[in-house]
């Protein structure tokens, strides 16, 4: 008789902490690659969500809607190298092929506050390692003390 097939929830996953400020416009590379092949650190996993952490001192224009961030997830084909992208102040730019969720405001943040932005869930198409990265697009420099985790699921025969 055949068995039954479930998602296994895995532990979270810390990609960056208390990384660098990011002015609008600009892109970070997270500390932590998230590795999906047979020995990395979320092993056979089939998909992830994404939490990014975050706070602004200056909030103009960041009203309830507005994409405050883009995540990028970028392969590293040969296990080692990353393909070109551009993380420049002001006129960051990854290939859109790589872009995997947007973080928006449900409501408008408060100033120096954090603020907790869930991703959908990211369907993770083969095993890999890959880099996450994101793009600040809230208009407004992101304080220094942001965070992105994640948390993936594995299936489970039995």
């Amino acid at each position: 008789m055949a068995g039954n097939l479930f998602l296994k929830e895995r532990g979270i996953i810390t990609l960056t902490s208390s990384g660098s400020s990011l002015t609008a416009s600009s892109g970070a590379a997270a500390a932590t690659d998230l590795d999906t092949r047979a020995g990395g650190n979320a092993p056979d996993d089939w998909a992830a969500m994404f939490e990014l952490v975050c706070q602004w001192a200056t909030i103009t224009g960041i009203a309830a809607g507005t994409i405050v961030a883009d995540l990028y997830l970028v392969p590293l084909v040969d296990g080692t190298n990353l393909p070109d992208v551009d993380l420049t102040s002001g006129a960051a730019y990854i290939p859109y092929g790589y872009k995997v969720a947007s973080f928006s405001a449900s409501k408008a943040p408060t100033a120096n506050t954090n603020m907790r932005f869930a991703s959908p869930t990211v369907f993770l198409d083969q095993p890999a390692l890959y880099r996450p990265h994101i793009i600040n697009r809230s208009g407004q420099a992101i304080s220094s003390a942001w965070t992105l985790k994640s948390i993936s699921t594995q299936g489970q025969y039995s």
